[in-house]
């Protein structure tokens, strides 16, 4: 009996010990393993080589992980952590409201949109500058927007949990590096999965550029600013996003994703020694080609919860450029605060875009007008002095 019982405890603690290990890889067994994982299939192409720590290739649509490299591996996810941000506050901030920019958001460090303070932006400008130029400003302000920093990095966290992104832990709402602050390639892809399945995220992931409010134009005016997205500006075929990332901890990060017949794919990339434009094209073009071709090395698990998918109060983004891409340079923005050269490179490209009649508004059309007012009233008081010098000659 003795020993019935002695045995009865050892598989106890045998069982103990093996079933959170393997019940804690979330998305499945082999997304532990070392090297790059990939389950070819006949007349599948070899897997494509990216240079990078880490990184997944997932289909959104199915939720299938194809291929991947240390996709639980924990490391800094620099601006890439903005994906959670934003999916974390758009349920909660209406678009159309409004928020005065602080000193402490004005004063962010490293790559601002470069907010003014004092300056009323509304609350889609902020979702705006955050996405496209990757403003850390914009990340303060919409943190204090939601009530203050610590209660944004609590809901952030809470969010995180909740989709079962168990690699990431925020302690920022811009991604800068922070001791603990932590995600991984499997995250970012659970992560831009779900806020993908919001349309407002899409549309701001989406955006090649958009006219941001600045006191230095005149009249209240508006300033383009540009998207840092490589993929995005390059016209890679079928790109949906979503964000790039880079500090010194994290190297560069990115997460990518594009949409070809009814499937859309999601890269991420986690330190990588490439372009990181250079990465998710060949991983994306690879996916692409060999979407059947393929076994499922795990999945994208699903939330433990709905998400919220209400949006408050939207605005109908008033402010988006939708105009067509000139040759001609006519460069208007002064360059986002960044050490990143491929993101500086990104910025110049996209200088190189502005539609030439940007350059004429609003400042030129005024200049115009108050030229012709003054050219009519010297006319006039002309005529009437002529007429004086005749009644008096005759």
């Amino acid at each position: 009996m003795r020993k019935i019982v002695v045995a009865g405890l050892v598989a106890s603690l045998a069982l103990g010990l093996t079933s959170p290990a393997t019940a804690a890889i979330i998305g499945g067994d082999q997304l532990a393993l070392p090297g790059v994982q990939i389950n070819l299939l006949a007349g599948a192409d070899p897997a494509p080589t990216i240079l990078a720590r880490t990184w997944i290739l997932a289909d959104a649509t199915t939720g299938q992980v194809l291929a991947a490299k240390k996709a639980h591996k924990a490391r800094p996810p620099a601006s890439t952590l903005k994906t959670l941000t934003s999916l974390t506050l758009l349920p909660k901030l209406a678009l159309n409201g409004t928020f005065t920019a602080t000193r402490k958001a004005a004063n962010a460090d490293g790559a601002k949109v470069g907010l003014e303070v004092g300056q009323v932006y509304t609350i889609e400008d902020l979702f705006y500058g955050l996405m496209l130029p990757s403003g850390n400003d914009a990340a303060i302000a919409l943190a204090q927007a939601n009530g203050g920093v610590k209660n944004t990095i609590d809901q952030m966290n809470a969010v995180a949990a909740q989709i079962q992104a168990n690699d990431t832990h925020a302690m920022s709402p811009n991604g800068l590096d922070k001791p603990g602050q932590t995600s991984s390639a499997y995250d970012l892809a659970l992560i831009s999965r779900a806020a993908l399945q919001r349309a407002d995220f899409g549309t701001i992931v989406g955006a090649k550029r958009y006219r941001f409010p600045t006191k230095q134009s005149v009249g209240g005016g508006k300033h383009l600013i540009y998207n840092l997205n490589q993929l995005l500006t390059g016209d890679y075929r079928g790109v949906v996003g979503v964000k790039t990332g880079f500090t010194t901890q994290a190297g560069r990060t990115f997460v990518g994703a594009a949409k070809r017949k009814g499937h859309t794919l999601i890269f991420v990339g986690m330190g990588i020694k490439d372009s990181s434009e250079g990465a998710a094209k060949k991983a994306l073009d690879w996916g692409f080609a060999n979407l059947r071709k393929v076994k499922p090395i795990g999945t994208l698990v699903e939330p433990l919860t709905p998400l919220p998918t209400a949006v408050p109060t939207s605005s109908q983004a008033s402010n988006l450029e939708q105009v067509a891409i000139p040759v001609e340079p006519t460069p208007l923005v002064t360059p986002t605060a960044t050490s990143d050269p491929v993101a500086q490179q990104a910025i110049k490209q996209a200088a190189l875009k502005v539609p030439a009649t940007q350059a004429q508004a609003p400042s030129f059309w005024l200049a115009v007008i108050v030229v012709l007012i003054i050219g009519v009233a010297l006319f006039a008081w002309n005529a009437n002095r002529n007429r004086r010098r005749r009644r008096y000659r005759y």
